[in-house]
Order: structure tokens, then C-alpha cells, then sequence
């Protein structure tokens, strides 16, 4: 079979290996240009994330360690540590990991949906080079929808598996929604920007950020694209009280958030809870304050404890994914059987046809004018058809799994 995976991903390469093997996104435009150009494939999609890089080919044209070569030069990879981290499936394997990486199952976060993002904007680039044509479309669109059936049939997208989502779903689950809820962010570091972003998302739009350097808390509100504000963290005895959920992550080495401070914004907010999650080590907010009535105090271990729970029923909703994985794969089978047949049939057909018009052309230049050319070309097609039918169908009874081999060695035979 023509369908083949070549790639480095998280499995197979450290970070520092995959950061290398990466094609910036110009240098995949030019790959795709130079593929189209010099006939590389038929057919290529080029995905390249930060956990991933991967190569889809339909009919690749030269060798693996050819290919190795061309890669280094679009990356900042040599092609022997290519070589020596490379995974390589064809066939039918090479569709349903197309299937399981859309899926999110070959994720080094089980069942994460940003890939099938990923993956429509890799297909998109490489048809828009004219290099995602017939069986790559077919087979990347059979990955979309079986990814789709897989998160909607099964849990696998349901639990939070990263701290930062998980506080935010901790909040959603105390709170009926958090839409008109007022949420204190403090620190501006990178975990507190993935739960933002989360925050963002679920719907919330009163976000207050103190931070030590309140420039970096703006620079964060900027990028984030919201509407906040930013203050340093000696304002955060006025910033409490109006805060419905305070999440806290910085590098601080004493608590910057006290009983006392607590106990005071309780009084203003007139005992409305409030849920305070921290995320730093050491603690950024005092354990004392779970002895208060209405507050909600969970640390970053309570949240890891909810990561692996949620990691263990990915893993259950995982294995009841394969299934919808096999049945994708039966689906492709069946397509690629009727494309390749079809494929060889109309070769055989053009190749016969071909044969037959250069020997009736050597026919007519031997006879004299005395003859019926009209009659002679009408039972050359028939005699032509005749021959041809036993072998088509023939063709269109294998099954491609078991029998492509007997396609190609029949097309060999005819010199196709």
C-alpha cells in the first residue's frame, strides 16, 4: 500500500531532539513547493507541532534514508539522528494512526483536541500547494470524523489533565457558572496564564491580575486580548473582597494571602464564599484559612490528586476508543479498495486501448484501399473488451489488504 508515516514525535525523541527535527512554518511552505516541483510523492501533508513532526505520503518516490536527507535541510536536524529516531508505518497501519493522532490518542496529553486543529491546518497548506489531492483528503477527513465520533461516543475529552484546566474546572463545579464571577489571579507566570486562558474560555470576564511587577501582569492582559487589571501585590487586602475566586501561583517564600486577610474580606463580602486555589510551591495562600466558614482551600496537590483520576478514565475512554478506531478503518479499506482498483482498471484499459490503436494503425499502413476500415476498428474494440473483462473482474473481487500484491505484479506484467 502507497499511504506512509514518517515522523519523530515524543515517543521515539527528547525535547531537544524535536525541537530540531521542527519545520518552521516558511520552511514547510518551501518543502511542500520543493515536493510539488520535483515529484517527491504524489501526495504529502507535513504536521509540525511541539510534541510531533510527521510526514503523510501517498506513493513516496525515493528511499527512507533519501528522504532523511531532505528533511535535514529544512530543519535543524542531520539526517543520521533523523534516521536513528524516525517511526515508520505504511498500509493500513499508517491510516489508523492518521485516525489515532487526530484523535488525540497518540498525544503526549491523552485525547487533548488542539491536534485536530493542527492537523485541518496542515491539510489546508498542503492542498493549497497541490499536495493533498485524492487519497491524503480522503484519509485525513476519515480522521476528522472518526476523532469526532470518538469525543462524542466516549469520556475521553470530559477530564481535565493538566493542573491549570483543572482548577478551572474545580471552579465550575463549586460555582453554577462563571460568567458573573470575579476571579483574582495572582503572579503573571506562565500557570497562570494557561488558567486564564481556561478561565477565558469557560466564560468569565472580571479578571483582576497583582503580580510583584505589574508591567509583566499588563504585558499578560495584553496578550490574553481581555479586558483586566493589573495591580502589585501590596493592593491585595483591597483586591480580596471583590474576588468570588482567587487562584494564586508565584515564586513568593512566605504566604502572601494570611488568615487575617481572609477573615477580613469575609466580613465585607458579608460571609459570601469565596474558593481559593493555589498552585504554588511554597504555598502561596495560608492552610490556616480552611478553618474559615465559606471559604474553599485546595492546593496544587489536590489538584494532582484530580489529574490522575482524570488521567486514569482517559486511559479507560482510550481503550473504548479503538473500536471506533477499527470501525474508521474498515471505512478506509473498503474506500481504498474501490480507488486502487479503479486506478488499475482505467490503466489496463488506456494501456490495452493504446496497444490496440497502434497495431490497427500498423494494419491499415500493410492493406491495400480495397478494405472496410470502419469494420476492422469496431472488431478490435470488441475483441479488445472481450480480453479485458475476465481480468477486470478479476480486479474488482480481490481484496487489497491480501491482494495488492497481485495488483502490482498484473500492472508490471503490463508495463504500467
Amino acid at each position: 500500500m502507497s499511504l506512509l508515516v514518517l515522523g519523530i514525535g515524543h515517543k521515539t525523541a527528547s525535547v531537544e531532539i524535536r525541537e530540531r527535527a521542527t519545520l518552521v512554518p516558511e520552511n514547510i511552505r518551501a518543502f511542500l513547493e520543493m515536493a510539488k516541483s520535483s515529484r517527491l510523492a504524489s501526495e504529502v501533508v507535513v504536521l509540525s507541532t511541539c510534541n510531533r513532526t510527521e510526514f503523510y505520503f501517498y506513493q513516496l518516490s525515493i528511499s527512507v534514508e533519501a528522504f532523511c536527507e531532505i528533511w535535514a535541510k529544512y530543519s535543524e536536524l542531520d539526517a543520521k539522528t533523523a534516521k536513528s529516531h524516525l517511526y515508520q508505518i505504511e498500509g493500513n497501519d499508517a491510516a489508523a494512526y492518521i485516525f489515532r493522532v487526530a484523535a488525540g490518542l497518540e498525544s503526549l496529553i491523552l485525547g487533548e483536541p488542539q491536534i485536530m486543529g493542527q492537523l485541518k491546518d496542515a491539510l489546508t497548506l498542503a492542498s493549497k500547494y497541490g499536495m493533498a489531492k485524492k487519497y491524503l483528503q480522503r484519509a485525513l477527513q476519515m480522521s476528522f470524523n472518526v476523532a469526532k465520533e470518538i469525543r462524542t461516543e466516549t469520556n475521553i475529552g470530559a477530564f481535565a489533565v493538566s493542573v491549570a484546566f483543572s482548577a478551572v474546572q474545580l471552579a465550575r463545579n463549586i460555582f453554577d457558572g462563571l460568567e458573573h464571577h470575579h476571579v483574582l489571579l495572582v503572579g503573571a507566570g506562565e500557570t497562570i496564564e494557561l488558567v486564564a486562558r481556561h478561565l477565558i474560555e469557560a466564560g468569565v470576564r472580571k479578571i483582576t491580575i497583582a503580580n510583584r511587577r505589574v508591567e509583566r501582569a499588563e504585558l499578560m492582559i495584553e496578550e490574553l486580548g481581555v479586558e483586566a487589571k493589573a495591580h502589585g501585590l501590596d493592593r491585595l487586602p483591597e483586591l480580596l473582597p471583590a474576588a468570588d475566586i482567587v487562584v494564586a501561583s508565584t515564586a513568593a517564600q512566605e504566604a502572601l494571602i494570611t488568615k487575617e486577610m481572609t477573615k477580613a474580606a469575609l466580613k465585607v463580602r458579608k460571609n459570601r464564599p469565596i474558593l481559593l486555589i493555589d498552585l504554588a510551591v511554597p504555598r502561596d495562600i495560608s492552610p490556616e484559612i480552611d478553618k474559615l466558614s465559606n471559604t474553599y482551600l485546595y492546593t496544587v496537590d489536590d489538584l494532582n490528586e484530580i489529574v490522575e483520576s482524570n488521567q486514569r478514565a482517559r486511559e479507560e475512554a482510550a481503550i473504548l476508543a479503538e473500536q471506533y478506531i477499527e470501525k474508521g478503518l474498515v471505512r478506509w479499506c473498503e474506500w481504498y479498495k474501490i480507488a486502487e482498483i479503479g486506478h488499475s482498471v482505467q490503466s489496463i484499459v488506456t494501456y490495452a486501448n493504446r496497444e490496440r490503436d497502434e497495431a490497427i494503425h500498423r494494419l491499415f499502413n500493410q492493406l491495400d484501399n480495397e478494405f472496410d476500415a470502419e469494420l476492422i476498428e469496431k472488431m478490435a474494440i470488441q475483441l479488445t473488451n472481450r480480453l479485458l473483462h475476465p481480468m477486470i473482474e478479476h480486479l474488482k473481487s480481490l481484496e487489497v489488504a491480501e491482494d495488492e500484491s497481485t495488483i502490482t505484479e498484473l500492472l508490471t506484467q503490463f508495463k504500467i
